[in-house]
């Protein structure tokens, strides 16, 4: 009879102790909140419109640049942030922010120089890089201010004579700025 009792009793005790580390998690997670919680870039990434990579991109992040977190949990890869814009981000692309201080600040461009004015009327495409296949990274409406990453800009032509231009502000990427040997250009001096 003794036995059984030891029997009956390690048998409880194992069953709690491997129910244990299943259980723990669960009740962490309802009393630790990551809404409101910030997070860094691992390096330059997109916030979506939606929970997908298919979906436009609503701002392009820095390396390090912060985001406030707006849901608990992650669904197919990504959370929801509120902060710097709303928006769903790849939860691969974060990590925790840097504990020395804020993070490392994106360089402002000296806004006289470098700010220009899109003349586009149907607005231009900003791209990763230089050329008509490179992904898309956001876009900037006509009559939008744009901010050049050097003065004089950053150009790249690429092969049927378009003119690449790199811009810092309000989405890093490159916009097109018309075609070599061709009258127009799709930004202009800002006034």
């Amino acid at each position: 009879m003794t036995q059984n009792f030891w029997q009956k009793s390690l048998s409880a005790l194992t069953i709690a102790a491997l129910s244990a580390p299943i259980l723990m998690p669960a009740a962490m997670a309802q009393t630790g909140s990551l809404t409101g919680q910030s997070r860094c870039a691992k390096q330059a990434t997109a916030i979506f419109a939606q929970r997908s990579a298919a979906s436009p991109v609503v701002r392009t992040l820095t390396e390090n640049q912060p985001v406030t977190l707006a849901e608990n949990t992650a669904e197919g890869g990504f959370i929801a942030v509120s902060a710097p814009v709303r928006g769903f981000i790849q939860t691969v692309t974060l990590r925790l922010c840097p504990t020395s201080g804020n993070p490392t600040p994106t360089p402002t461009p000296n806004p006289t120089a470098t700010c220009r004015r899109v003349t586009q009327s149907q607005g231009l495409i900003v791209r990763q890089g230089g050329n008509v296949s490179s992904p898309v990274v956001g876009s900037v409406a006509n009559n939008t201010q744009v901010f050049l990453t050097t003065n004089p800009a950053t150009t790249s032509i690429d092969s049927t004579g378009r003119i690449w231009v790199r811009i810092a502000k309000p989405v890093a990427g490159w916009i097109s700025n018309g075609f070599q040997n061709t009258p127009g250009t799709n930004l202009v001096n800002c006034q």
